[in-house]
């Protein structure tokens, strides 16, 4: 590994590389048109946004995976995302876990969450990004950074050992995993874990400081955009036999593991800045409890027409929550897409459907709701819990 610029921000800092954990060469398929690099979210995980994420489920990855995917070890609760590990046989594996994924990939910028991880020998909880020869991030090769706790990290002394490492067009051969000690129990309260990935290599940050550096090397390049880009992916598994002595022994205690996020977001660009935490919005407010009042409850985008048109529906609703049929409502498109339906009425459910023209130009769609009207009744549009929505196209 002569050659790999690795630059520690602070002298707590332990490093080690070590050998590679995970066995074996991936082989890359012809890679399809690479896609377009996601926009910047924050998803505060109160449930599940479909059209950004989805839930591993129905397969499992191998050696030095334990377990199988369900969707259903994904659950959303009291403003959580929660990640069960249990003992439930999955397609031949003695344990079942879950892993929550974006459907789009990630360029250059900031990727962050705020979580607590499983305190538990072998157990792995992790925030990374990655795109392999089953995804089509660009050049189908194996590209990853990676945030991961390992079970066997959490010390008697109350500190916790932390690990980062990254794979750049990876077939086989060494990898760089870079340990952190950190001076507190990482499973006792939720903490920012978090980097950014520039081209010129990856800076790993905790609760807003930034830990460690790796600079990009022709020795041993760090992951670049222009070869792939890379999902976003939360998750937490037990290891098999052949990784016991990188993450610990597992042994299921007796009852289900739990991983917790708060939030997770992505910063797009290489000038993003993880140094303060996403401002978390106001609660959406109650219903008017007004039954003449109108506001929009629910706006839906969904990308239609292989690519070329977008729908949004508007739910509106009156001050009791209730579905209102016959309201005007005005909207306006803009983003890649400029013209469309401007005026539509709600059907019997209060649910208004507008559909963009249809053009070939791409990247991210603004829809917003402007009026709604109807005889004897009055718009609130403080009360919309949304007003405008985006998706790229």
């Amino acid at each position: 590994m002569s050659g790999r610029r690795l630059r520690s921000i602070v002298s707590a800092t332990t490093v080690v590389v070590a050998g590679s954990v995970i066995a074996g060469a991936e082989a890359a398929r012809r890679p399809a048109k690479p896609p377009k690099a996601e926009v910047s979210f924050v998803d505060w995980l109160d449930a599940q946004d479909t059209q950004r994420w989805s839930m591993a489920d129905g397969w499992t990855n191998g050696p030095p995976f334990d377990n199988g995917w369900a969707a259903d070890h994904v659950q959303f609760s009291n403003g959580l995302l929660e990640i069960l590990l249990d003992d439930q046989s999955t397609r031949g594996e003695p344990y079942t876990s879950g892993e929550y994924r974006t459907n789009g990939f990630h360029g250059y910028g900031c990727f962050e969450a705020s979580f607590r991880p499983i305190a538990v020998p072998g157990v792995v909880t992790s925030l990374f990004t990655y795109a392999g020869p089953y995804d089509n991030g660009g050049n189908g090769l194996h590209n990853e950074i990676d945030i991961e706790f390992l079970g066997n990290g959490f010390r008697d002394d109350g500190k916790t050992l932390l690990q980062f490492n990254f794979w750049t067009n990876y077939s086989g051969g060494p990898t760089n995993e870079i340990d952190v000690l950190l001076p507190f129990d990482a499973s006792a309260d939720f903490h920012r874990y978090g980097f950014r990935w520039t081209s010129a290599g990856i800076t790993w940050f905790v609760d807003g400081e930034a830990v460690f550096e790796v600079l990009d090397d022709p020795a041993a390049p760090t992951p670049k955009a222009a070869d792939s880009l890379q999902k976003l992916m939360l998750n937490a598994w037990p290891v098999d036999a052949s990784a016991s002595g990188w993450a610990g022994e597992f042994l299921y205690p007796g009852s289900p593991l739990v991983a917790q996020y708060e939030w997770v977001r992505h910063l797009a660009g290489e000038g993003c800045s993880l140094e303060n935490p996403p401002v978390e919005p106001p609660p959406p407010p109650p219903p008017t409890g007004v039954e003449t009042d109108l506001s929009v409850a629910d706006i839906g985008l969904s990308v239609v027409a292989r690519g070329a048109q977008v729908v949004s529906q508007v739910r509106v609703t009156n001050g009791l929550g209730v579905g209102v049929p016959g309201v005007a409502v005005s909207a306006s498109w803009s983003g890649a897409v400029t013209s469309g339906d401007r005026l539509r009425e709600t059907d019997a459910n209060g649910l208004a459907t507008f559909y963009s023209s249809r053009t070939k130009a791409t990247g991210e769609v603004v829809f917003c709701v402007d009026d709604l009207a109807l005889a004897g009744f009055v718009y609130r549009p403080g009360a919309n819990l949304e007003s405008c929505d985006r998706v790229l196209k």
